[in-house]
């Protein structure tokens, strides 16, 4: 299936069991078990977001209600982890490497097929916040923030500041972020994501 052709968002239960599938396969995972909630703490995490971002869309008065409750628990869950990503972000296929403090504005937008490492932000400025494309991977203590734009298949080394808009296939590092590279992301995912394809 191309980037093109996967859903941006849960919008419907199919939806919704197929980004808990695209999820596991970004963990190099085939199943989930209640006894890896230890071993994954973070992937327990992506589980209950997007158990909470399915339940919004359920009609009435009880969907509402399951849809509260449910955000209650990811946001103690999120406490517990150092995780704040607030639902409707990240397309399928999200893979935090780590549990720790990650910062994730409610109005960005990143595709499919994301790698996020721990000290991360992507965050608002002078009201903008960025939209990051699929296959992008996000290195430990970046932060990207205001209203750029980032392609397909980028590296965002680490500790990297990102502030500009940053065409597709590149790697891109440094404070403020220059590109050092014309490579994409392929060769800094894990072996089990999905070549990216347009």
């Amino acid at each position: 299936m191309s980037q093109s052709e996967l859903p941006n968002a849960i919008r419907s239960r199919q939806d919704y069991l197929r980004f808990l599938e695209w999820d596991l396969r970004a963990h190099g995972l085939n199943r989930w078990r209640f006894y890896l909630v230890p071993q994954y703490p973070e992937l327990h995490y992506q589980r209950v977001l997007r158990r909470t971002e399915y339940l919004r869309t359920l009609p009435g008065i009880v969907g509402k209600i399951r849809y509260s409750i449910q955000r209650v628990r990811l946001a103690r869950l999120s406490v517990h982890t150092g995780i704040s990503i607030p639902p409707g972000v990240f397309g399928p296929g999200l893979s935090i490497a780590h549990f720790g403090s990650i910062v994730v504005n409610d109005r960005a937008r990143v595709g499919a097929w994301c790698r996020i490492h721990s000290g991360t932000n992507i965050g608002v400025n002078r009201g903008g916040v960025p939209e990051l494309g699929s296959h992008v991977y996000i290195g430990p203590g970046a932060v990207l923030f205001g209203a750029i734009t980032v392609g397909d298949s980028v590296v965002v080394g680490a500790n990297a500041v990102v502030t500009e808009d940053v065409p597709s296939s590149v790697t891109v590092a440094g404070a403020p972020a220059k590109v050092i590279a014309e490579r994409g992301s392929a060769s800094s995912m894990p072996e089990w994501f999905p070549p990216y394809s347009s």
